[in-house]
């Protein structure tokens, strides 16, 4: 009978020490996530701010090779 009730309340332990864990990973989740959103935020380009990166470093491309071209003419 002490055996059965030793192992009972070693695995209730268990059971509680499990959803200690599961708890401290449900808060750095949502942690994470909100860490997530606030990047997010800051990172968010529309198509219109892409296209206008994407033609301005063309330009910047096509300027630069240009005047490499005149300065070794």
């Amino acid at each position: 009978m002490a055996y059965e009730a030793l192992i009972l309340v070693i695995f209730g332990l268990a059971i509680f020490f499990q959803q200690f864990i599961m708890y401290l990973m449900y808060v750095r989740i949502r942690q994470l996530l909100r860490e997530l959103d606030e990047i997010s935020g800051k990172v968010k380009i529309n198509d219109t701010e892409l296209e206008n990166l994407i033609r301005r470093l063309e330009e910047f491309k096509r300027s630069d090779n240009n005047n490499e071209w005149h300065k070794s003419s």
